[in-house]
C-alpha cells in the first residue's frame, strides 16, 4: 500500500510494471480498481501509476467541496511520491478534466494525453449537453435513493444496450463492488459538483504542446461525440479514435480494441521521443 498526501488528504495510490510511466485517471464514482481490464496489458509495457481520487476507493474521502484544482494538486502528489514524472496521463471522462488541469498548471510533468469519453467541460461554453435525462440521473440524491434503483439507472444511462445484454447481472455485479468498497454520498456529489466549476478549457485547448489521443464512444449519452470531436479539432496534432456501438464506459466494453489503441499511441509517442 503506497500513500501520498496533499493538504492533509492522503492519496492511495498502486504501481504496476516498469518502463515509461503511465497514470490513469478514472472519473466520476470510480476507483483505481475500475482500470482493471486495462492494466495487465498496459503493465506490460510501462510503468502504471494506479491513483484513487480524493473522494474515492481508499483515499481519504474529506467533506467538499472539491475542485479540479485540488485533483491536480492530488495528482502532482502522487506522482512526486511514485518518482513518476514526466507521465503520460490517461483520463476518462472526470479523469480526462484532471489531465487537462494538470497539464496547464504542471505541462513540464506530463509526456502525452489520452482523454477519453470527456470534453472540454460542463462549465465551458463548448461543452455539448446529453439529454436533460442524464443530468437527472446524475444528480439523484444518493442518500435517499434506493441503492439498485441508482445502479440501474446508471446502467442506463452509462452502458450501451449491447453490453448491458451481454452482461445480465451487471448490476448485481456493481451492487456488489459498492458494498467491497463504498463511496459515500457527500464524496460522490462533491466529485460531480468539482466537474461542473471547472477552469474553462476551451481558451487554452491550443497551449497543449504534448502529443493528444482523444477516443471516444460514438454513442455515449454522457458526454456525446461532438465534445471529443471538438477537443480533436481544437488541441493541436490531436487524433480521434471513435469507437462505433460504444457507450459511455468504452474501457470496460471494448477492453481489448481500447488497449489497442492506446498503446500504440504511447508507443508512437515513445518513439519519438516526446
Amino acid at each position: 500500500m503506497a500513500t501520498a498526501e496533499h493538504n492533509g488528504v492522503r492519496l492511495y495510490y498502486e504501481i504496476h510494471g516498469r518502463g515509461t510511466p503511465v497514470v490513469l485517471i478514472m472519473g466520476l464514482g470510480g476507483s483505481g480498481r475500475a482500470w482493471g481490464l486495462q492494466l495487465p496489458e498496459l503493465s506490460r509495457h510501462h510503468r502504471v501509476v494506479l491513483p484513487d481520487n480524493r473522494g474515492v476507493g481508499r483515499s481519504d474521502m474529506p467533506q467538499g467541496p472539491y475542485t479540479m484544482a485540488d485533483f491536480s494538486g492530488d495528482l502532482l502528489a502522487v506522482l512526486e511520491a511514485a518518482d513518476a514524472a514526466p507521465a503520460h496521463l490517461v483520463g476518462v471522462s472526470m479523469g480526462g478534466l484532471i489531465a487537462q488541469e494538470f497539464y496547464h498548471l504542471h505541462p513540464d510533468r506530463v509526456r502525452s494525453l489520452t482523454l477519453v469519453a470527456t470534453g472540454a467541460g460542463p462549465a465551458d461554453p463548448a461543452y455539448i449537453p446529453p439529454e436533460p435525462g442524464v443530468w437527472e440521473v446524475l444528480n439523484m440524491d444518493r442518500a435517499t435513493t434506493d441503492p439498485r434503483t441508482v445502479v440501474e439507472r446508471m446502467n442506463e444511462t452509462f452502458y450501451h444496450p449491447d453490453y448491458r445484454a451481454r452482461i445480465p447481472d451487471l448490476a448485481e455485479r456493481i451492487l456488489q463492488f459498492q458494498e467491497r468498497e463504498p463511496q459515500p454520498p457527500h464524496a460522490f456529489h462533491a466529485q460531480l459538483a468539482s466537474a461542473s466549476t471547472h477552469t474553462l478549457n476551451s481558451p487554452r485547448l491550443h497551449r497543449i504542446g504534448v502529443p493528444c489521443l482523444v477516443v471516444h464512444g460514438e454513442d455515449d449519452r454522457v458526454w456525446p461525440v461532438a465534445n471529443a470531436r471538438y477537443l480533436a479539432e481544437h488541441i493541436p496534432g490531436a487524433r480521434l479514435e471513435v469507437m462505433p456501438r460504444t457507450a459511455h464506459m468504452l474501457p470496460l466494453e471494448q477492453p481489448r480494441a481500447f488497449n489497442r489503441c492506446v498503446l500504440e499511441f504511447l508507443a508512437s509517442v515513445d518513439a519519438d521521443g516526446a
